[in-house]
């Protein structure tokens, strides 16, 4: 076999071709982590947030879309109060009325929640990181990602700061996370105050915590018993955020095709980067031929010379990757926290070391080949 240095000497000679070569792979790296982390963020934004023990009650019309159901605001108070197995905390039902619109500033859409106080015992994971939540009137909380999404100013989004939605000035009083749900895209205000401001006399929907997982069937006893009352159906939360990631499904299949896009680009790369090469040394690896190294260690050689330079470029990106730490991302549904994981950095590390592989066997049996008197005689 050929030693290692006579590979490392090789990228040496050749060092602008290898630095341009090595630049390909850093964006590709770059690219394949990127779209996968964007990926697995959409996937996880919609499914993490599930939970067995919460149940959603919407209008009959709604399907799965909130922003779309409609319930008399009387009807869901109602629901609120009746409904069985919701737990309570200090004399409080975990039973939340809500109101989802969608509010337009330019170009941005962006998402409201109108709450009432059960909201924050109906939804634990939503914690507030500063200010408070809001009290008065026509004061408003935003979640981490909702500046992201509506590409708010920074005065505009910092507590004390004011807002204007629907044609009305807010009070930004706090801000909240709620990490891997889709609610950190969103502003939540008072339910009132939301009714007041898009002059609605419905709300969306009601929101149950029930004690137990199991409780679900007696919730869907008490929604058929009063059918034609309240005009609701009820909808575990696992079946309605399932059917929002189904709809992201073609949105994560993108972003992983261009990952794969990148992975050939940069395979191309490498294979141009060792065809030149090999064009250059036709006498001299005839020469070794000649001398007595098989075929094979020749080869092997060249590959190695691809596979160093995807893994020089390939480590690049992914320290890159590490650097930017964590990015708000806009997509057409919501906004996600694009923070490059591990399983993404070494899916980009794989995609690189896979595309200085598969970029040096082409060149690698087109060197070998070659019959060993043209070689010698310089003919590519």
């Amino acid at each position: 076999m050929l030693p290692f240095g006579y590979v490392l000497r090789n990228l040496l000679r050749r060092g602008a071709r290898s630095l341009a070569t090595i630049g390909g792979i850093v964006a590709t790296t770059l690219l394949v982590i990127l779209m996968t982390a964007f990926a697995d963020g959409m996937t996880r934004a919609a499914t993490g947030s599930a939970d067995d023990h919460r149940t959603y009650l919407l209008g009959v019309s709604a399907e799965t879309d909130l922003v779309r159901s409609v319930i008399p605001r009387g009807n869901a108070e109602n629901a609120a109060a009746a409904a069985p197995a919701v737990i309570s905390e200090g004399g409080l039902r975990a039973a939340s009325v809500e109101l989802h619109i969608a509010t337009r500033r330019g170009h941005n859409v962006g998402l409201v929640r109108g709450v009432t106080p059960a909201a924050y015992l109906v939804h634990p994971e939503v914690t507030v990181t500063a200010g408070r939540e809001p009290r008065a009137p026509f004061e408003i909380m935003l979640g981490t990602l909702a500046a992201a999404r509506m590409e708010l100013d920074p005065a505009e989004a910092a507590v004390g700061g004011t807002l204007q939605l629907e044609h009305r000035d807010f009070e930004v009083v706090g801000h909240f996370a709620a990490p891997g749900t889709l609610y950190e895209a969103e502003i939540w205000a008072r339910l009132p105050d939301v009714m007041l401001t898009t002059k609605r006399e419905d709300v969306s929907c009601v929101v149950l915590r029930l004690a137990k997982a199991e409780d679900l069937g007696l919730v869907d006893l008490f929604v058929s018993n009063r059918s034609s009352e309240l005009e609701v159906v009820a909808m575990p939360e696992s079946r309605l955020l399932g059917a929002l990631a189904s709809s992201l499904t073609p949105i994560a299949a993108l972003a992983r095709w261009m990952a794969l896009l990148a992975v050939v680009a940069g395979a191309f790369a490498c294979a141009n980067t060792m065809f030149a090469a090999v064009l250059a040394r036709t006498r001299e690896l005839a020469t070794l031929r000649a001398i007595g190294y098989s075929p094979a260690a020749i080869a092997l050689a060249l590959v190695e010379e691809s596979t160093l330079v995807a893994a020089i470029g390939g480590a690049i990106g992914t320290l890159l990757a590490l650097a930017l730490g964590d990015v708000s991302l806009r997509y057409p549904m919501g906004a996600l926290s694009l923070a490059p994981d591990l399983t993404s950095r070494a899916v980009g590390l794989g995609a690189a070391l896979v595309s200085g592989l598969v970029g040096g066997i082409l060149p690698a049996v087109r060197a070998v080949r070659l019959p060993l008197t043209d070689a010698l005689g310089g003919k590519a």
